[in-house]
């Protein structure tokens, strides 16, 4: 809990680490004058000073407490002061004088007293340290106090002392009435001050309740020093939801709570979803922690969230000032000098984009403090003014915000010639922006331009796979679209939709890896807002023509097989025909496909068996567990993070069970047995198309396809195509560009 000896406590705290123990001293002497009942402070530098190795002087400095309190009159706070004295200062040569003096006013009242001191002194061997120790071990535990058991018992209130016989009973939630023997109590419980959260929970339940309304960062640093002044949401959560908050209710409290931890000088606030909360020795201001954290950013895009989180939490004066201007002339030194405007820095980003980046948040920062002065040097407009310019930048800026400024300055400065730059800013990697670059040019009625962009993209929907997503979806739900452009029918769209994802995904077979969140965007597409889409193409269609779009659905090679069977069950649900047809084929199908082999070697099989072992034992659980800490953070209905963990893991139990069912029809085959003669599993050909190019492929099965070392499954097109075929003979085809004519040049054993 913060206290009045703050900046003592930091004080000794250093004057520890520095060795400086006379200094310590007369620190000491200065917070005893000033707050000698704030003992849980004067036990916690001891401690330090004992673990530095400075065990006599902490009694030393200690039996000045234990004085101060026994002549104030704060027995009890004394004998505890004398307890701890005891235990880092063994050798302490007045500790038993003392024990006799202090522990006689606390106690003596005390029935049986004089039978503990008497086992005190038989236990002790004339050691003044032991009979100290066991006096205390005896009379630490009184009626009222709070003890907690960690093997099991839990949380426990004292009831009774029976000092002539040594007994204590103590009442547990699952065991009343409970005795121990007195000198046992110490070894086995721990004890628990009164402003513990678990004894606030216990015994101050409605007075709890009410500071978390009236102060609720009171209640933060109670829990705090719970658990030794460092710990995190998630752990925070669990000790006040939902006996002390109701879980509909925590987010808007923590809310709430975090703005004003924000401002606390003595608390430490971490970033992100479960963030770390720490309660400080010495005083950081909101100001002091932000300027620690921005200079240990790396990126430039750390600082720019940092001090938009910053001037979003703090408040208007001369603190956040002095730390604005300190911060605008860092930024401007960060992006000074000469360099090549366009070539990528190590940072990710280009000194002209970073420029830009800089020249906007200083304009945020005035406009947070007015009177922020920092020449940069240059100006964002030289950056942006030209077509080519800012065509060339605006995706460096990687800031959707700065993006869109930088348009919006360039649309100012080129009034009436800013259209062309628009239209083509669409072709760009920044979806963030097309909603707002097609608004702009519709208003202006440059429909002509969007029309264009929207041309190319159509045109190569491979190339351009979001900005194909945008055009379907807004095409399907009948968003506005420019004038003139030929919109296909909803359904159309929707195939047109299912070819990308598939031409993705090829091009992440190739290598191209940096798609992968481009696929996983454009099948989330497909079922967003209760597979919105699907449910609007399919408005008007008959029977056959959803057929038709069934067909292309289960063809799908890039869709997942949670959003397959998605897609597959609405449609079916919109067309039981469908569904009926469908049983009635796979009745008929069931036993030649339940079947079919899966050839595959030893190496592959292994493979396979990983993959499932891995989605058991690592994938499963580690989406359990974020899903578990994505629900701790309480509102669960526009929480992102958990709807993603959910979807993830249905997704892991569909393949796990896929892998399974596979593995029961696999059939190991060593190549070194197949026949070579002819091209089949476990055999390397050598083939030519009839345009003159050759491949090599090996072939073998669809654990062990490898695209890039041109490892080909005995499944695929090309596979298939040629299965069976001698040297010299000759093969059609099927792939999705269309029929290829193949020769087969040569067949040998695969290695």
């Amino acid at each position: 809990m913060v206290t009045s000896l703050n900046k003592e406590t930091a004080r000794i705290t250093e004057l520890i680490k520095q060795e400086h123990l006379g200094e310590v001293e007369t620190v000491w002497t200065e917070a005893l004058g000033k707050a000698p009942t704030e003992i849980d402070t004067f036990l916690s530098l001891a401690d330090k000073l004992a673990k530095a190795g400075h065990g006599e002087k902490a009694g030393n400095l200690l039996e000045q407490v234990v004085n101060k309190l026994d002549e104030l009159g704060e027995r009890k706070k004394a004998a505890t002061v004398l307890g701890e004295l005891a235990r880092v200062a063994p050798r302490n040569p007045n500790q038993k004088a003392l024990a006799e003096t202090v522990f006689g006013n606390a106690y003596s009242d005390l029935a049986g007293y004089d039978k503990c001191v008497e086992r005190a002194e038989e236990a002790s061997n004339g050691s003044d340290n032991k009979f100290v120790r066991d006096l205390w071990s005896q009379l630490m535990f009184q009626p009222g106090d709070w003890v907690f058991h960690d093997a099991g018992w839990g949380l426990g209130e004292v009831k009774e002392i029976d000092a002539e016989a040594g007994e204590l009973k103590i009442d547990f939630l699952s065991k009343e009435d409970h005795k121990v023997k007195l000198g046992a109590a110490a070894k086995f419980f721990r004890k628990l001050g009164n402003d513990d959260i678990m004894v606030q929970r216990a015994a101050h339940m409605d007075e709890l309740k009410q500071r978390c309304k009236d102060d609720p960062v009171s209640v933060i640093l109670t829990v705090l020093k719970a658990h030794n002044n460092k710990s995190n949401l998630k752990r925070i959560k669990a000790e006040l939801v939902p006996a002390v908050i109701e879980s509909k209710n925590w987010a808007k409290w923590w809310t709430g709570t975090r703005k004003e931890l924000a401002q606390h000088q003595y608390i430490k606030l971490g970033t992100g979803t479960n963030p770390t909360i720490d309660r400080l020795v010495t005083a950081m201001t909101l100001e002091d922690e932000t300027r620690e954290r921005f200079d240990n950013a790396i990126h430039l895009l750390q600082k720019l969230e940092l001090l938009r989180r910053y001037v979003r939490d703090s408040e208007k004066g001369e603190a956040r000032r002095d730390l604005l201007q300190y911060v605008a002339n860092d930024l401007k030194e960060s992006v000074g000098g000469d360099g090549e405007l366009d070539v990528h820095r190590r940072s990710g980003g280009t000194l002209a984009g970073d420029r830009i980046i800089v020249a906007f948040l200083v304009d945020d920062l005035r406009k947070a403090e007015k009177e922020v002065e920092v020449d940069l040097g240059y100006s964002v407009d030289d950056l942006v003014k030209s077509s080519e310019d800012v065509l060339t930048r605006i995706e460096d800026v990687r800031d959707a915000d700065y993006q869109q400024r930088s348009l919006e300055r360039h649309m100012k400065l080129n009034e009436g010639a800013w259209a062309k730059t628009f239209g083509e800013s669409f072709l760009k990697d920044v979806p963030s922006l097309w909603d707002y670059i097609a608004k702009k040019l519709m208003e202006a009625d440059h429909h002509a331009e969007l029309r264009k962009a929207l041309d190319t993209v159509n045109a190569d929907g491979e190339k351009y796979p979001l900005q194909t997503l945008w055009v379907s979806r807004r095409g399907i739900l009948g968003n506005e679209l420019p004038q003139g452009l030929d919109v296909p029918p909803a359904n159309e769209l929707f195939s047109k939709l299912l070819w990308t994802i598939n031409k993705v995904l090829t091009r992440i077979e190739r290598g191209e890896n940096q798609l992968k969140e481009v696929l996983a965007s454009l099948r989330a597409a497909m079922t967003e807002r209760n597979s919105r889409l699907l449910t609007t193409a399919m408005d008007g269609l008959n029977e056959d023509r959803a057929a038709h779009l069934l067909h292309e659905v289960e063809r799908c090679r890039g869709l997942s097989d949670i959003h397959q069977s998605t897609l597959r069950e609405l449609i079916m649900k919109a067309f039981p025909a469908l569904q009926a047809k469908a049983a009635l084929t796979a009745a008929e199908m069931h036993d030649e496909e339940g079947s079919g082999e899966i050839l595959a070697t030893e190496a592959g099989l292994r493979k396979r068996q990983a993959e499932l072992k891995n989605i058991q034992e690592e994938e499963l659980p580690d989406v359990a567990k974020q899903i578990g800490e994505a629900l701790a953070m309480g509102d669960v209905s526009e929480n992102a993070e958990l709807d993603a963990a959910r979807e993830r893991e249905s997704r892991l139990k569909e393949a796990a069970k896929e892998i399974m069912d596979e593995l029961k029809r696999v059939k190991v085959i060593d190549p070194a047995t197949v026949d070579a003669s002819v091209a089949g599993f476990g055999t390397k050909v050598s083939l030519k198309r009839e345009d003159g190019k050759s491949k090599n492929y090996t072939i073998l099965g669809r654990y062990e396809a490898d695209h890039e070392n041109f490892i080909i499954s005995n499944e695929s097109p090309i596979a298939q195509g040629i299965l069976g075929k001698k040297p010299g003979e000759k093969a059609m085809v099927e792939t999705p560009e269309g029929a290829v004519a193949y020769e087969v040049i040569s067949v040998e054993r695969a290695e």
